[in-house]
């Protein structure tokens, strides 16, 4: 119970501080300047559509790590099966031969399980990808949750090309911060005793907390400005 609540209590700070964060992007996109007192228009203006768009895309991955794990259960079903005594198994189901399964069939089972993580993997990754810009619509686009994501799949589909540059220039930024500050910027991760590889600056970790803060602050940013100068209507 407690768990919950600090899970419910998490997310409810995470959605007013990520509305706040898009008020305050959103008046340096149109503006070019903002305060702090963007931060509380910010979270007071959009902190409900943002809680629900959160909720939303959370529900749809738990619905996919659901569908995973019952597919993974069901292929591994029949393997478990043959080890339960037949008296044990409900008449309902068709005779499961009795006995340790074929190498063939483990390995069998466990391609399929592969292939279905990596097909949940997959559309995880895209409802990801096409949602991406759904803070950035609810804010500057000033709809709902639901408006906000079918705009955001509708900007995506349009501008594909741009998210996944976006996205590649995103990875590489963070893999460069991996880079900089290994193991979570305590001094370095690499090597054993008395050597090393890579480079490895001794940088505590809070300076890696926020250098990592202004990469995500930077791109957050880059994405509403992308966002409202691809909506803008093309000039005769």
């Amino acid at each position: 119970m407690a768990i919950l609540v600090i899970i419910v209590l998490a997310l409810l700070a995470y959605a007013y501080v990520l509305a706040g964060w898009a008020g305050m992007n959103k008046n340096t996109t149109l503006t070019g300047k903002t305060e702090f007192n963007d931060f509380w228009a910010g979270a007071k203006a959009y902190f409900g559509r943002i809680l629900c768009g959160i909720v939303i895309l959370a529900v749809i991955y738990i619905v996919l790590a659901v569908v995973g794990i019952v597919a993974t259960f069901s292929v591994f079903l029949p393997l478990i099966m043959r080890f339960m005594p037949t008296g044990v198994i409900p008449g309902g189901f068709p005779p499961v031969p009795s006995g340790a399964p074929e190498i063939s069939q483990i390995i069998a089972a466990v391609g399929n399980t592969i292939g279905i993580w990596l097909v949940i993997g997959t559309l995880a990754g895209l409802v990801f990808l096409f949602t991406v810009f759904w803070v950035q619509s609810a804010a500057l686009d000033d709809v709902g949750a639901l408006g906000a994501l079918r705009r955001s799949i509708s900007f995506v589909k349009n501008n594909f090309k741009t998210t996944l540059g976006i996205a590649a220039l995103y990875i590489i930024a963070t893999g460069f911060t991996e880079a900089i500050f290994p193991g979570g910027g305590g001094g370095g991760g690499g090597g054993g005793l008395g050597g090393g590889y890579g480079f490895s600056l001794v940088i505590p970790a809070p300076l890696a907390a926020i250098f990592r803060l202004l990469i995500s602050t930077f791109f957050i940013l880059y994405m509403f400005v992308v966002y409202a100068d691809k909506k803008k209507p093309a000039k005769a």
